[in-house]
């Protein structure tokens, strides 16, 4: 049975959508049609849910009567590294979860990141999706670090959405740490790849990766978040031209081993796309 908008005559669900531009990066106005139909019936805080099962406690405030995302809107951009150009696709159901999609500067859907860190006020996780980031996501490290002493296989950080990039990782067999990686048109638009929380792996919070590619290698900067609530790593300065040098196309599957700590140095493995 189709429901109502609390406030409004619409049918459930609603949708639209927002450009990101660098001037609403740290706050969002929500669409003034929007905002003016069925902004008396919005509850607050919101809730924004991506597709990767990680909820996002988000205030709002009013501004000459426009609807503003303000308190937690600068960690979700900051998680997602969403910059200029990206879209984001919202669809309402009149309760205070807001689901979302969220399009790279390609018009392609991202690949979402796991939600980490209990200490983030803002990201939200049912008892069941704690468990479930714990058991795939720290204690993978434990397991890896297990596996360098005792030769077992290890798991990838990182969980990939794309089919065939879960395969690769699923299939992959190592004793060392290692993530696995869709290509997408945007990894060479931004200049840098996100990469999974590698802290208690890697010392430091900022040095110089090596990326080793069959006899060739490549310096590339690794830094690890700014954000106070959460880490991950990404690869920055060296990126692009590792990608282009590598001839590296969209669709390819690139797995990370990383078999020196102390080097942080980095075996990558092609699977390549060959639709």
């Amino acid at each position: 049975m189709a429901s109502h908008c609390p406030g409004g005559d619409a049918t459930l669900p609603i949708y639209f959508f927002k450009v990101i531009l660098k001037t609403n990066l740290e706050r969002l106005k929500i669409p003034n049609k929007f905002s003016s139909k069925y902004g008396s019936g919005l509850p607050n805080p919101l809730f924004i849910k991506p597709p990767n099962g990680t909820e996002w406690k988000v205030n709002w405030a009013k501004d000459n009567g426009e609807i503003w995302l303000e308190k937690g809107w600068k960690e979700f951009v900051e998680h997602y590294s969403l910059d200029q150009g990206h879209f984001i696709f919202f669809k309402y159901e009149g309760t205070s979860q807001i689901h979302v999609i969220i399009l790279d500067q390609s018009a392609l859907e991202i690949d979402y990141p796991c939600g980490t860190g209990d200490e983030n006020d803002n990201l939200v996780k049912t008892e069941e999706e704690s468990n479930m980031i714990m058991d795939e996501g720290q204690d993978v490290k434990d397991e890896q670090i297990r596996g360098e002493k005792s030769g077992e296989r290890t798991s990838s950080l990182n969980r990939p959405t794309q089919t065939r990039a879960r395969e690769v990782a699923c299939n992959f067999v190592s004793c060392n740490p290692f993530f696995t990686v869709f290509i997408r048109p945007a990894h060479a638009t931004t200049y840098r790849l996100s990469a999974p929380d590698l802290r208690g792996i890697i010392g430091k919070k900022e040095r110089y990766a090596v990326l080793v590619l069959g006899e060739r290698s490549w310096k590339v900067k690794l830094i690890a978040s700014n954000n106070s609530y959460f880490s991950h790593h990404r690869f920055t300065a060296g990126w692009y031209l590792f990608l282009r040098e590598s001839e590296l196309q969209s669709g390819d599957v690139c797995v990370f081993e990383l078999i020196s700590k102390e080097e942080c140095v980095f075996k990558v493995h092609v699977f390549k796309n060959h639709s």
